[in-house]
């Protein structure tokens, strides 16, 4: 999916794939959209990821997606690709977010 430009589109994108009954929900952001995102998924699990095309191994972060959905199946987990041209800017728009307790934050080895 590609970027899209509000958390409306966002949304909208998310309802549409449960609608089709796509059990994965996946979407792609603009970086400046993930402090809107924490606010609007606020009862989903999620899962943001660094995404630099043609650049990006997104075998480890599907799997860390699996690993998640299936921890726990009772909540609807949802993978952000975060779409950057290098990982300096995913890097300065999640310094931008407010300070979090570390437990809620994952490393994921994306190999950048």
């Amino acid at each position: 999916m590609t970027p899209k430009n509000s958390i409306n589109a966002i949304l909208d994108a998310l309802t549409s794939q449960r609608q089709h009954s796509e059990t994965p929900l996946i979407v792609t952001i603009e970086p400046s959209l993930i402090q809107d995102a924490l606010n609007a998924l606020r009862g989903y699990r999620t899962l943001f990821a660094p995404f630099i095309p043609g650049l990006t191994d997104t075998v480890p972060i599907y799997a860390a997606y699996k690993r998640m959905r299936q921890a726990n199946m009772t909540q609807q987990t949802i993978l952000l690709f975060v779409e950057c041209q290098t990982m300096e800017e995913f890097r300065e728009a999640v310094g931008r977010l407010p300070i979090r307790k570390s437990s809620e934050w994952r490393s994921i080895d994306t190999g950048h």
